[in-house]
């Protein structure tokens, strides 16, 4: 097949070497080009906690190594902050912590050395047919993906119809310096604002690092954001209950909006949408990413045992067996977070049974480090 991939992020270059592995010509589409991102001394803002499943699929790709930049985690201590209740998930390899563009340099040595076609041409959208629509050109294609990220502006002009799933927050990401060591543990408290991570980053320079993901409210992020970083990591180690000590920020932290959507349909004729185009989820416990190297793993099987398919079948195979997973996480990640910013008494009550239930029983944690990735 003649296969085209909208989007030269890590979803999408994973998608391209699958698709070329399994045999098929395959080209990449993105607008912003293809050049590898320069990497700091200090960790990226950006960082995703991949699980077994998504590093297992990069591994296969050729794309995950060990590397200084990459911190392990072998625990995750979650606890509320208005109740005792608490769990902790132990694992020799939960998981991994580590910079998205670091992952995505990696699948670009990759796909240059694949010979992937790389095209820096805009797509204005596809036909369900599959023929491609460019400024001044148009190209027939068996096959094609969209992996372009939230904004789904191709596939939106393609015809998927966004259903808007609510939950409109904005967090703060960033790069600390923390004063206790983490030995490679992942903090999450459940606050009054919005669930507060700090997770483990590489110590760096003799000093410990964490990296923050904190979502919050409109009206509480708009109140935080006019504070100084000085005064905003002061908060974070207040609210982290100090629980890696004095916190400083190392950069300046970024500020991104959240919500919650998906795809009416995530397949029409020979389209298939995967990653965030697809769905877009809270940023809670790293599920964005894995989510979507969950795709790209169902479209590798799906292209293995069926390999003379044609690309509708291919589609609706894939959009078939993955929706079951995007919609029990977006709904368990809506959930989470009703359930946890509420007052109540009896959602206090709850989210308290809820997890000490968790931490009592080893087959509940297995369960939620399943749906993790």
């Amino acid at each position: 097949m003649k296969i085209v991939i909208i989007g030269g992020g890590s979803i999408g270059l994973a998608a391209a070497l699958v698709c070329q592995r399994a045999g098929h010509s395959v080209t990449v589409f993105d607008p912003n080009g293809f050049e590898p991102k320069v990497l700091s001394g200090e960790a990226d803002a950006r960082v995703w906690a991949l699980g077994p499943k998504s590093t297992s699929l990069l591994a296969e790709l050729g794309a995950w190594a060990p590397d200084e930049r990459v911190c392990a985690y072998q625990s995750m201590h979650v606890i509320d902050a208005r109740s005792d209740a608490k769990v902790t998930f132990t694992e020799p390899a939960l998981g991994y912590l580590v910079e998205a563009d670091w992952v995505r340099n990696q699948l670009l040595t990759q796909v240059t050395e694949s010979g992937i076609h790389c095209v820096c041409d805009r797509i204005e959208s596809v036909s369900e047919g599959g023929v491609l629509i460019l400024q001044n050109d148009q190209i027939a294609a068996d096959f094609v993906v969209f992996a372009e990220g939230r904004q789904a502006h191709t596939a939106i002009a393609s015809g998927f119809e966004v259903v808007d799933g609510g939950y409109r927050q904005r967090a703060v990401v960033g790069t600390l310096r923390c004063e206790h060591p983490h030995h490679g543990e992942a903090f999450q408290i459940f606050t009054e604002y919005g669930p507060l991570a700090l997770l483990p980053l590489p110590d760096h320079e003799n000093g410990h690092r964490v990296s923050l993901v904190w979502s919050l409210d409109l009206e509480v992020a708009s109140e935080f954001q006019e504070c100084s970083i000085e005064e905003l990591a002061l908060k974070i180690s207040q609210t982290s209950e100090w629980s890696r000590g004095a916190l400083e920020f190392v950069n300046n932290p970024i500020w991104i909006p959240l919500s919650q959507h998906s795809l009416k349909h995530d397949s029409l004729g020979c389209l298939l949408a995967i990653g965030d185009t697809s769905h877009g989820i809270l940023p809670l416990a790293g599920l964005g990413a894995n989510l979507g190297f969950g795709d790209v793993s169902s479209l590798k099987e799906t292209l293995e045992k069926h390999p003379s398919a044609h690309g509708d079948r291919i589609a609706r195979t894939v959009a078939r067996e993955r929706r079951f997973d995007q919609r029990t996480v977006a709904m368990v990640m809506g959930l989470f977070s009703n359930v946890f910013r509420s007052d109540q008494p009896l959602l206090q009550l709850g989210r308290s049974f809820a997890l000490r239930t968790a931490d009592r029983h080893a087959t509940i944690r297995s369960l939620i480090q399943e749906l993790a990735g």
